[in-house]
């Protein structure tokens, strides 16, 4: 294995009921929070009314900053920073999906710089600050809560970015898998993909390519996650599913995965950010489209035959066998009703050209763009958008 760092200071609660142990962490964290979340959601499922609960017994006060949507906005976390700053919060908390999460996060740093906050997405400055930040995850998929990155969307230039630093991992916590109950089946499915992505595409691009205790953990999770997601999709209110599935998100982009398998490249992440950037699509089915024509296009990867071996058991010996591979894939996306080409989801025809360039800024930005051409993504990109099935 190779030489690595690995730093996780965030504190985790696991399983239902844990806000019971809300009261005696926040106070450590000061009297006064930001209580950021999304839209209706955590009002229908009655996560709101327990938070509130919580809080009270905390005796924090708290200013409530709903409305984030997925693909989060930069226009929203300006917003967030405002009312922070006029408020006089001590710290954020962020109760729903990762879209929320990433917000907090986002405001977090904005506090102390928010003339840089875009600066930090575009690396050209970074973080030398931030508020705590305390996660409340309703949804599995990005893993944000357990993590020290943040995505959000320019939604003036629409290019959607990441940023990374030590000081926006979440201080506390707090995964009951009964939040996620309610998240309907196509939710549930795009939050799988991601977090099923976020180890995939380490798997298949790292420097490290020999047996190991990280790999062995990698086909864990995405053997964890590609079981679960189903019962979860169709019995949502099986507790072993959501519970595995909810810690799987979590442990998928934490750090642990990529410990010791040296370089590893977000090629598919960078492609599907520019449709969810520009059309606001859900980000998991993106990368569910963006990840099938990803494989047609490098049959030849010898990591991506290791996880035809190691994760769905078809030994490759011959290009039959890696048909038998992607087979077994497409029938996964098929049970969680991800197979569709761009062409399916509307992506308009003349606009491919124009997506390239879009990944081609994202990997520039990311200061990989040397690695791959402008012809490989248009070649995935194409794929992605004629690849005909029948759904």
């Amino acid at each position: 294995m190779k030489n690595f760092g690995f730093y996780l200071p965030t504190k985790v609660f696991f399983g239902k009921k844990v806000l019971r142990q809300f009261p005696k962490e926040i106070p450590s964290l000061g009297k006064k929070a930001l209580w950021v979340f999304g839209r209706s959601s955590i009002m229908r499922n009655g996560v709101y009314e327990q938070v509130k609960e919580v809080l009270k017994k905390a005796k924090i006060e708290y200013v409530e900053f709903g409305g984030v949507k997925a693909n989060p906005l930069l226009s929203k976390v300006l917003e967030g920073i405002k009312v922070a700053k006029e408020e006089g919060v001590s710290f954020i908390l962020a109760t729903g999906g990762g879209s929320v999460i990433d917000t907090a996060k986002a405001i977090a740093c904005g506090v102390f710089a928010e003339e840089k906050i875009w600066d930090f997405y575009e690396r050209k400055a970074f973080p030398t600050e931030a508020l705590p930040i305390v996660a409340i995850p309703t949804i599995s998929g990005t893993g944000s809560e357990l993590n020290n990155i943040s995505v959000i969307v320019n939604d003036e230039t629409k290019v959607k970015l990441s940023m990374s630093s030590p000081f926006i991992f979440p201080k506390l916590t707090f995964l009951d898998p009964t939040f996620t109950f309610s998240v309907p089946p196509d939710y549930t499915a795009y939050g799988a993909f991601d977090a099923f992505s976020h180890v995939f595409e380490v798997f298949v691009s790292r420097e490290y390519k020999k047996d190991c205790l990280t790999e062995d953990l990698m086909v864990a999770l995405m053997k964890n996650i590609m079981r679960w997601s189903k019962v979860a999709m169709y019995d949502p209110t099986n507790y072993e599913a959501r519970a595995n599935l909810m810690w799987a998100s979590s442990l998928a982009l934490c750090g642990l995965p990529k410990a010791g398998v040296g370089k590893y490249r977000f090629f598919i992440h960078a492609l599907e950010h520019t449709l969810s950037g520009v059309y606001d699509l859900p980000h998991g089915l993106g990368l569910a489209v963006i990840t099938y024509a990803w494989m047609k296009v490098h049959k030849k990867n010898k990591l991506l035959h290791k996880f035809f071996e190691k994760v769905l058991g078809i030994k490759v010996e011959d290009k039959i066998s890696v048909e038998m591979g992607i087979e077994v894939f497409e029938n996964w996306l098929r049970d969680l009703r991800l197979l569709y080409t761009l062409k399916d989801l509307k992506i308009p025809k003349e606009d491919l050209d124009y997506l390239v360039d879009k990944a081609y800024h994202i990997l520039t930005i990311w200061e990989v763009a040397e690695e791959i051409s402008k012809e490989d993504i248009r070649g995935i990109f194409h794929l992605a958008y004629y690849e005909e099935k029948n759904l």
